[in-house]
C-alpha cells in the first residue's frame, strides 16, 4: 500500500540466490531495503556513473538487475535513462524504474519519465506511486503479465497485506485522468 512496499515486494522477490543487483548509490531506502531482503549480490554503484555501472555489470554473475529512480527523491536530478536503457540492452541486464517522483508529472496520464522517453518496453518493472503527485496512497508495479503473476504468488509484502479499498482506487484513477 505503499511505493515502499512495492519495492519491498519487487525486489525481494525477483532477483534469486545466483543473481546480481546493482543500485544506484543514491536511491532510497525502499530500493536499497527490497535488494538487502532479496537472497542476490547487491552492489551500489556511483550516482549516474555509467562507466562504473558497466565495470561492475562486467563482473556480476546470474541474472542481472540494475535499479534507478527516474527523479531522485534527494535531489530531484533525472537519471539518465535513455543510456541505462541502452547499457542493460548491451549488457543483457534488466533494468528496474522506480518512478515515484515522476508518476503523475510526465507523459499522457502521468505515466511517468519512462513513458515520456519511451521506454517503457526497455524496463522489466517500474514502481508507480500514488501518494506523490497523485495525492492518494498505495502504488503499483508495472511488468509484464507473468512477472505479475510472479509477484502475486512470491512477494510476501504484497502476498501478506491488505487491497486498497474500492473508494482509494477510484480516487486514483481520476487523478490519472486529470493528470493526462
Amino acid at each position: 500500500n505503499s511505493g515502499y512496499a512495492a519495492n519491498l515486494a519487487l525486489l525481494s522477490a525477483l532477483p534469486q540466490r545466483g543473481d546480481t543487483v546493482l543500485y544506484d548509490e543514491r536511491a532510497h531506502a525502499c530500493i536499497k531495503d527490497g535488494v538487502r531482503l532479496s537472497a542476490a549480490e547487491r552492489f551500489a554503484f556511483r550516482h549516474h556513473d555509467l562507466d562504473d555501472l558497466r565495470r561492475r555489470l562486467a563482473g556480476a554473475r546470474g541474472r542481472r538487475y540494475v535499479v534507478v529512480e527516474s527523479i531522485y527523491s534527494m535531489d530531484g536530478d533525472a537519471a539518465p535513462l535513455g543510456e541505462l536503457a541502452a547499457l542493460c540492452r548491451e549488457q543483457e541486464a534488466a533494468l528496474v524504474v522506480d518512478e515515484a517522483h515522476s508518476t503523475g508529472l510526465y507523459a499522457a496520464g502521468g505515466a511517468g519519465l519512462v513513458s515520456a522517453l519511451g521506454l517503457g518496453d526497455d524496463c522489466l518493472a517500474r514502481v508507480m506511486t500514488f501518494g506523490k503527485a497523485l495525492g492518494g496512497h498505495g502504488a503499483l508495479v508495472c511488468g509484464s503479465a507473468a512477472l505479475c503473476a510472479f509477484l502475486v504468488n512470491f512477494a510476501r509484502p504484497f502476498i501478506y497485506t491488505t487491497a486498497l479499498p474500492p473508494h482509494s482506487l477510484l480516487a486514483i484513477r481520476e487523478a490519472f485522468f486529470v493528470s493526462g
